[in-house]
């Protein structure tokens, strides 16, 4: 059975060469689907990205979401409650309320001073009670907020209030692109299960794009070869994607003995650092 390796960028943002992140899926594909026209792979190129948003790696999305709606100096935001103002356990309807008053309050704000309104992705864990009646957790929220120019962090804070009371205490920090932050930031406020309603957002986000794929960059051989021996080698990456820095590579063997990897890259130019990431020498036979 002939196969073919397929190459499906997810570019975030605007093109591949201003794009500020991209992830780059590697896997087999049958000649039958080799052969579909290009209108059906871009049909499965969304299938893909559909799949990836459904399953249990939805956070994989949001990752790439955020990723191409938000950047550098835009505010990462946390609101938590005093006792007095804390909603019940389970009480999940006062808690998405207080946040989506928080909201309309700042973008009145935002009306009146003239200021635009910023685009948002937001979490909320909630207080909840288990079988045994044991109380988990205290409600709070999570959000990525665009700094639009004239929005503070001090403006954030005061209007997390009813009537001009502060109702707990907020935290607001400039998004840090460097390290993988985003990707840890956006895993950390999906992590809880128990959130009966795990994620919101404004209206308007842009998409990460999925062009149609390529089934003729890649063999199954450079594949295993780049999945192993240079799966850790920075250079061989960011040759094969000019203009980006390589992040990480992932990949997995399913049960039919096929390689999937996961390629993360960002753009060389706002990337700072690799972290731990080992630059190796790329090997000659």
């Amino acid at each position: 059975m002939g196969l073919y390796c397929r190459e499906q960028k997810h570019i975030c943002g605007k093109s591949y060469d201003t794009a500020q992140y991209m992830e780059v899926d590697l896997y087999m594909v049958s000649a039958r689907k080799h052969k579909e026209s290009r209108r059906a792979k871009k049909k499965e190129a969304s299938s893909l990205a559909q799949q990836t948003y459904n399953d249990k790696r939805a956070k994989r999305y949001h990752v790439q979401l955020v990723n191409t709606n938000f950047g550098k100096r835009d505010f990462s935001w946390t609101g938590t409650y005093d006792d007095e103002h804390l909603p019940g356990p389970g009480d999940t309807k006062r808690a998405d309320l207080d946040f989506t008053n928080f909201i309309k309050r700042l973008y009145r704000w935002c009306d009146k001073n003239g200021v635009q309104r910023p685009k948002w992705v937001a979490a909320t864990e909630y207080t909840t009670v288990d079988e045994a009646g044991k109380v988990c957790g205290r409600h709070h929220h999570h959000a990525i907020i665009q700094h639009t120019e004239g929005l503070t962090r001090d403006v954030l804070e005061e209007l997390w209030s009813v009537n001009g009371k502060r109702i707990g205490l907020t935290r607001g920090e400039y998004l840090d692109v460097d390290h993988g932050s985003v990707e840890s930031l956006v895993r950390y406020i999906c992590k809880n299960k128990r959130c009966a309603r795990s994620w919101r957002q404004s209206r308007g986000l842009e998409k990460p794009k999925t062009p149609p794929p390529n089934d003729s960059k890649w063999s199954r051989k450079k594949l295993e070869e780049a999945s192993t021996m240079y799966i850790d080698d920075a250079e061989f990456w960011e040759k094969k994607y000019p203009g980006y820095t390589l992040n990480r590579v992932e990949t997995t063997v399913n049960d039919a003995g096929y390689r999937h990897t996961v390629v993360i890259l960002r753009r060389a130019e706002c990337w700072h650092g690799r972290g731990n990431m080992k630059k190796t020498r790329r090997k000659t036979t």
